[in-house]
């Protein structure tokens, strides 16, 4: 027979664990909002295309920062349409560097330039850091990070935009930075 004083033991250990984890992407989450200049001092976070990021989407699918991360995730897995599903009715990416530099406005341009991206480098290891999430005016919030895009092959360290507007409760990408810098 298991003892009452075991029995609440082993009871609050589990609660206690899930508020040490609760704590500690709070504590992160709120790190990456609230940096004032450059990028924040946030902890990298390295997704596999196989291998969901840590992060909970069920409780914070509608941040600009989780959208950015599932953003970067449809990108490795090589996910074209789940790359396209958060861009608005009339998008810009702005590609600075590599084989495919330009402007594309539009989805169907933006979607024709990931779709080669894609068939050429998917899929990818994402590598993450520095996350730095910004209000701007009204609706908009930017979301900057340094994502590093690694297929065995090729490594791509991108200086990564995005700036999300909410569109009827929604935020949706109006503008893109895909910006590859040098290592």
């Amino acid at each position: 027979m298991i003892s009452t004083q075991a029995l609440s033991k082993s009871a609050i250990f589990p609660v206690l664990l899930v508020l040490v984890l609760t704590f500690s992407v709070a504590c992160s989450n709120q790190s990456a909002s609230d940096a004032d200049s450059g990028y924040g001092s946030t902890p990298s976070i390295t997704s596999s295309p196989t291998k969901p990021s840590s992060v909970s989407e069920s409780s914070t699918a509608s941040t600009p920062t989780t959208l950015a991360q599932s953003h970067w995730s449809a990108i490795a897995q090589g996910d074209l349409t789940k790359v396209m599903s958060q861009y608005s009715e009339s998008p810009t990416l702005h590609w600075i560097g590599g084989p495919l530099a330009g402007e594309y406005q539009g989805k169907d341009k933006i979607q024709a330039v990931w779709q080669k991206f894609i068939k050429a480098q998917a899929p990818l290891e994402t590598t993450i850091t520095n996350i730095k999430t910004t209000p701007g005016d009204g609706e908009t919030r930017t979301v900057k990070a340094l994502v590093t895009f690694n297929n065995g092959k090729n490594k791509i360290p991108v200086d990564y935009t995005l700036v999300y507007k909410s569109v009827s409760g929604n935020y949706q990408i109006t503008e893109e930075t895909w910006k590859i810098v040098k290592p």
